[in-house]
């Protein structure tokens, strides 16, 4: 699963560093393939969850019932279940008012609420865990909004916002529909409790009348680490050499819980990641024509929150005006057709890139966007030009146990590097 913390994450490293080397491309950092960056790190060794059907209880299937979030504490607490809304705690809106959750668990949606919007900072889900942490709350399950089109699944994820972390506080998400059978007994259903809240916009809070067991054992360190693996290729123009382009993916995902299951992230982002090298591959047989610089970056923990290309453009290996484009890669390993975000802000590199690929004749979406997106956002927000390269319905098992590589769409996947090469070629050899 590629987490920062695990071995899997390491041999990754390994690998691309050899790879690279192999293929004789330069250090861009003092004798370094690696940009090393601090961050805190969670790996979750085991967990099990049991939640009350009747005379029984139930376990949990890891995967389809349930995941752990991915700064999920640690603890093994058997409790109520008592539904708390949006779990918001503020001082326009509390969902913990009329009801006790000392020494319960609270199920909560994962969300702010639709009509606060705007008044609200960003969502974050260790906001949510801390407020019901603060009212006396012995473990957190998140469930998405019902009353969705299509509900999210539980899902791996390592992102969790601001917030403090609660080392003893278990965290999950379950399925609507598990959580619907936790709410049997209450005379509610989680889809009429949503359409309540929405509706009159005020807290609805009950008791479940039903219990839950959840167990999860966690490997927390605050002084963790991550890092992004860079190399070069120089160019030969006594001038253009100055110049540079950068082609990027992130290279971690989300984990696993303990031996159950993991997620393997096939086109979240291995297929990013192995274009990068691909790309490396191709440019490096054929280097002696390069007029500008390439430089091939693996970001580390973009599932945290960005880390690792933010981390690279504020400790960028070259001066920032000298950066002609930057080219990011995610899930680009399955869907239908090739698309290219953040045209709205780079047109002119947008059009040069669906040019070449309606030379082609490769069926490609005219939908963009501005503002960058993904690992891009970093490079957008520093001024610096790119392009976000993504296939069109590329997303149906993000952060599933499915994101496997029978899922890959080998001619596309094709398709998006050619793609990708055409458009680096033509900016590093004019």
């Amino acid at each position: 699963g590629r987490l920062p913390g695990t071995d899997g994450f390491i041999e990754t490293i390994r690998y691309s560093e050899k790879f690279f080397e192999q293929h004789g491309l330069k250090q861009v950092l003092n004798d370094s393939w690696q940009q090393d960056i601090p961050i805190e790190t969670n790996v979750i060794d085991s967990a099990r969850v049991l939640i009350e059907t009747g005379r029984d209880m139930l376990e949990l299937i890891p995967g389809v019932d349930f995941s752990v979030r991915g700064y999920s504490g640690s603890g093994d607490v058997t409790a109520p279940v008592v539904f708390c809304g949006y779990g918001l705690e503020s001082d326009v809106y509390s969902d913990y008012n009329d009801i006790d959750v000392k020494g319960k668990i609270v199920l909560i949606f994962k969300s702010n609420p639709p009509f606060l919007k705007g008044t609200l900072p960003e969502y974050s889900i260790r906001r949510a865990a801390d407020a019901a942490y603060q009212q006396g709350a012995v473990a957190v399950i998140f469930v998405s909004q019902p009353n969705q089109q299509h509900p999210q699944e539980p899902i791996g994820s390592m992102m969790h916002g601001v917030g403090a972390m609660h080392a003893e506080l278990p965290q999950i998400q379950i399925s609507v529909d598990k959580a619907e059978s936790l709410m049997s007994g209450s005379g509610y259903t989680l889809k009429q409790l949503q359409s309540a809240i929405d509706s009159l916009k005020k807290p609805f809070s009950v008791n479940c009348i039903k219990q839950a067991s959840v167990f999860v054992k966690a490997k927390y360190d605050e002084n963790g680490s991550t890092a992004n693996i860079i190399a070069m290729l120089p160019g030969s123009d006594p001038v253009l050499k100055n110049e540079y382009i950068i082609l990027g993916g992130h290279f971690d995902h989300v984990g696993a819980i303990g031996n159950a299951i993991y997620y393997p992230g096939a086109n979240d982002n291995a297929s990013g990641s192995a274009a990068v090298l691909e790309l490396a591959r191709i440019f490096a047989a054929d280097s002696s024509r390069l007029k500008r610089s390439v430089i091939f970056v693996l970001f580390g923990s973009e599932e945290k929150g960005l880390d690792g290309s933010s981390y690279f453009v504020n400790h960028l290996p070259v001066p920032k005006e000298k950066i002609v484009a930057v080219f990011n890669m995610d899930c680009i390993g399955c869907g239908d057709s090739l698309m290219a975000g953040n045209g709205k802000s780079c047109p002119d590199l947008w059009n040069t890139a669906i040019e070449i690929a309606q030379q082609n004749k490769w069926p490609v979406s005219q939908r963009t966007w501005e503002g960058g997106g993904a690992d891009l956002k970093p490079f957008y927000e520093a001024g610096i030009p790119g392009l976000y390269f993504v296939n069109t319905n590329a997303h149906q098992q993000l952060h599933l146990p499915a994101d496997t590589p029978e899922i890959l769409n080998q001619p596309q996947f094709t398709r998006m590097v050619m793609w990708v090469e055409a458009v680096t070629r033509k900016l590093a050899l004019e």
